[in-house]
């Protein structure tokens, strides 16, 4: 065992004897090593390294010996990787394998927002960017230093837009900036919770919250209110979008879950019947027994179920 940065001659005193000289030595891995092609070459590994030597005679005769270089396990302590954290975030720095163990002994500079300045992991809260170094000394080996640094990065603007009034049964559309992920809540009411902009079709006064993430996987949030006016009229809407994103997929007919024993019944140009549903529950997705219908506009009979006056009207499939 020697410690990090020091150097080892390996092979024997001789390293080889008998057989027929002159000898030739070759010895791999070819890394960290003085002279693959000498009886004694100088070391010095990185890692704990086994080295391995074949000597050959004059006659072709061989043998193959090995020797193993451990290192102190001072070698894989260090000061760990830099690292980004978001303002009001923490940050673990100091090597994944950095150890108290064997008496080795820690001194970060500054101490500046560190839980420890001797800890082999201390965590940082900085708020602002900075760089520490570490000395990591131990009894039986050279002290060593490292640098670490701990970057730390702005909270985005995330913005809800935008309050509304609306009657029960309508949507409406939210949009939110400043990030390049978005999740809203609560989902019950959204179209697609994961994206910008999305429909929103409360049936109460709700307020949204939405929380943007950046590039740098930093987080801030907004909320913005719809109001809702209760109403009982049946809303329809001329066109959807059944492609898949989350948004506008289905054809949405407001308020018509208040009438339980509705039918939807919806049909082509030519009269066929491409789509019935009694009770109908807003997930009509543009297909015809599982069959996508092409872009075309489509004419729909819509049965309350009240007792009250069918409504016709047409729907545009746009993919």
């Amino acid at each position: 065992m020697i410690c990090p940065g020091t150097t080892y001659t390996v092979g024997g005193t001789p390293t080889a004897t008998g057989g027929i000289p002159p000898y030739t030595y070759h010895w791999t891995p070819n890394v960290n090593i003085s002279n693959v092609n000498v009886a004694n070459p100088i070391v010095n590994p990185a890692v704990p390294t086994w080295y391995f030597v074949r000597v050959t005679d004059s006659t072709g005769a061989s043998k193959t010996d090995s020797v193993g270089v451990d290192l102190n396990p001072v070698y894989a302590y260090d000061g760990g990787m830099d690292t980004s954290i978001c303002i009001g975030g923490t940050a673990t720095i100091g090597g994944i394998h950095n150890s108290l163990t064997g008496g080795v002994t820690y001194s970060w500079t500054p101490g500046t927002a560190l839980s420890s300045t001797t800890a082999p992991n201390p965590i940082s809260t900085t708020t602002v960017t900075i760089t520490y170094s570490v000395t990591i000394t131990s009894p039986a080996c050279p002290s060593k230093s490292f640098m670490v640094t701990v970057t730390v990065n702005p909270l985005p603007t995330i913005s809800a837009c935008c309050p509304a009034t609306i009657l029960e049964g309508e949507s409406v559309t939210l949009t939110a900036t400043g990030g390049v992920l978005y999740y809203w809540t609560p989902g019950s009411t959204i179209s697609n919770q994961s994206a910008s902009p999305t429909t929103a079709e409360p049936i109460t006064t709700t307020t949204y919250f939405v929380i943007g993430e950046d590039a740098n996987s930093c987080q801030n949030w907004d909320t913005v209110t719809i109001n809702v006016i209760p109403s009982s009229e049946i809303i329809f809407y001329n066109t959807f979008s059944p492609n898949g994103d989350g948004i506008n997929d289905y054809f949405y007919i407001g308020n018509a879950y208040k009438y339980p024993a509705c039918r939807l019944e919806v049909y082509s140009r030519t009269g066929q019947l491409v789509y019935a549903k009694t009770g109908y529950d807003n997930l009509w997705d543009g297909t015809n027994y599982g069959d996508k219908l092409p872009e075309a506009t489509y004419y729909f009979r819509f049965d309350p179920g009240d007792g009250t006056a069918t409504k016709f009207g047409n729907v545009t499939i746009v993919r």
